[in-house]
């Protein structure tokens, strides 16, 4: 059943990006957003989802700029969501019945930010099943709210590009 949604899912990314390239924006965006908000990273494979536009977008010859920027910016935003819910929630969170199931990944994520302080955001962005619960950790540490976006959009920079791009690039080699 997962597999069948995940090929449905991908499916429809690759229609709607094939349709329409002027809404590689607002796809990214929406996929990114959602797989660096928490609690939605766990059922979105935004992963696989922005490598598959890339892909698209190098197939259909257009700019990897407007996808690259909705994911930067989604994830940015829901990287920043996720850290003010911990900064206003503290360690109450974790009663939360909906934080309940993560509680594994939260500790994990207190362990990593612990040990690396606001380099974890940037390390946690490419660790797939910490990816949206390290901001989470960062705020319910209190984590000041600068050196956590500079970490925050550093990386959500890099970790887009290295989604994206690499399809991109390769299809259009071959489609010369």
């Amino acid at each position: 059943m997962v597999h069948s949604w995940l090929a449905d899912a991908a499916a429809f990314i690759t229609a709607m990006a094939r349709n329409h390239p002027y809404w590689a924006f607002p796809i990214a965006f929406a996929i990114a957003f959602t797989e660096s908000f928490v609690g939605l990273s766990f059922l979105v494979p935004g992963v696989l989802l922005l490598i598959t536009l890339g892909g698209v977008i190098g197939a259909s010859q257009t700019s990897v700029f407007p996808a690259w920027a909705g994911a930067v910016m989604g994830a940015v935003l829901g990287d920043w969501i996720s850290w003010w819910i911990g900064f206003h929630y503290h360690h109450r969170i974790v009663h939360f019945r909906f934080f309940r199931r993560f509680e594994g990944q939260i500790e994990r994520a207190l362990h990593l930010f612990h040990n690396w302080g606001a380099w974890a955001i940037f390390i946690g962005r490419f660790l797939g099943p910490l990816r949206a619960t390290v901001p989470l950790v960062a705020g319910m540490s209190e984590l000041e709210l600068l050196p956590f976006m500079a970490a925050n959009i550093i990386s959500a920079l890099i970790w887009a590009y290295i989604l994206l791009a690499p399809g991109a690039e390769i299809l259009r080699h071959l489609f010369r």
